[in-house]
């Protein structure tokens, strides 16, 4: 037989208060912190998911703003691309109306001046940047030009006599070859846009004497260049047929480029989709797991309010009778 003394008694209703006043506890600080998991020992298991969902909140966060800058330097590579091939059509469309033999000097003076704005253009298009970084000079984001420009005389180009010279400008890249990249996912990285040299050509730096071999230059902008300053000299329609072409190369290569960049745009658009869909459901889990129910949390405090008080009056009916119980079991 067990034999139940004094302090067995109140030790069991000093543990049984001390229990229910730590309930009521926790139950106070759920609904003032909103969450039903405050610390690794209110629930070991669900903390640990909380903190997985957490770092994987953190790890896609972090790769859906990279997507997001990506996305923009994309969008904005591909809209200035896009914008330079109008403006070339239209260089394209004024090489051939000029290529005719009946053009006064005064029309070919008024060409070159439609040239040079183009050009202006182009060049302007070449030093795009975002956030003050230029997006096509590669990974020298603080390049203050994407092209260098010299001036360079020739003669002896085909169809030109060789009594003329032409001077003109050729236009060589400045940045580098090493794109700008952005991890997108773990394994996955993207180059949202191109270098200059990529979208616009490039020619090199040209000899400093006059060549008396030339050839057209092979960079959109230098064969321009070239366009404007044989319609100044008046000699363009001998050497129309080469411009045409050179023009031609160049909205060529910046198709090619516009595609290249679009396909990117697409996969970082499906990316971004995906994130936030991820995002979405990740917070959803971690909501479940350590939100309280707050109305549910109210009506356990006052249901554990008013059982601590009633085990407490209970428990001062039992201390008040004891010392008689046991003076009547003598």
């Amino acid at each position: 037989m067990i034999q139940i003394t004094d302090n067995m008694m109140y030790n069991n209703i000093s543990n049984e208060l001390l229990n229910q006043s730590t309930n009521i506890y926790n139950l106070q600080d759920q609904i003032s912190s909103g969450l039903q998991i405050n610390y690794p020992q209110d629930n070991p298991a669900g903390m640990v998911n909380v903190l997985s969902y957490k770092n994987s909140t953190a790890l896609v966060t972090q790769y859906n703003s990279n997507v997001s800058i990506a996305n923009s330097v994309g969008s904005l590579a591909s809209s200035t691309i896009s914008n330079a091939m109008t403006v070339v059509n239209q260089a394209s469309t004024l090489a051939v109306e000029m290529a005719n033999g009946t053009n006064t000097s005064a029309n070919n003076q008024a060409a070159a001046q439609q040239v040079g704005q183009i050009i202006n253009e182009l060049t302007q298009s070449a030093d795009t940047s975002y956030n003050g970084q230029n997006i096509f000079t590669g990974n020298n984001l603080n390049a203050p030009s994407a092209y260098t420009a010299a001036n360079y005389k020739i003669t002896g180009l085909k169809g030109i006599p060789v009594s003329s010279s032409v001077s003109y400008s050729v236009y060589t890249y400045a940045g580098t070859d090493t794109n700008q990249n952005y991890q997108i996912t773990q394994n996955e990285t993207v180059t949202p846009s191109l270098t200059a040299d990529a979208i616009f050509g490039n020619d090199p730096k040209p000899p400093t004497t006059p060549s008396s071999s030339a050839k057209v230059p092979s960079g959109l902008i230098s064969v321009l260049s070239l366009f404007q300053s044989e319609l100044n000299s008046n000699v363009y329609q001998q050497n129309s047929t080469a411009i045409i072409q050179g023009i031609q190369n160049g909205l060529d290569t910046m198709t090619a480029a516009q595609a290249t960049v679009g396909t990117v745009v697409q996969r970082l658009n499906e990316q971004q989709t995906s994130y936030q869909t991820v995002l979405s459901n990740i917070s959803q889990l971690l909501n479940q797991t350590q939100d309280v129910n707050v109305a549910q949390a109210m009506t356990s405090l006052t249901q554990a309010q008013d059982s601590y008080q009633a085990t407490l009056e209970a428990s001062s009916n039992i201390t008040s009778l004891t010392p008689m119980l046991l003076q009547y079991l003598k």
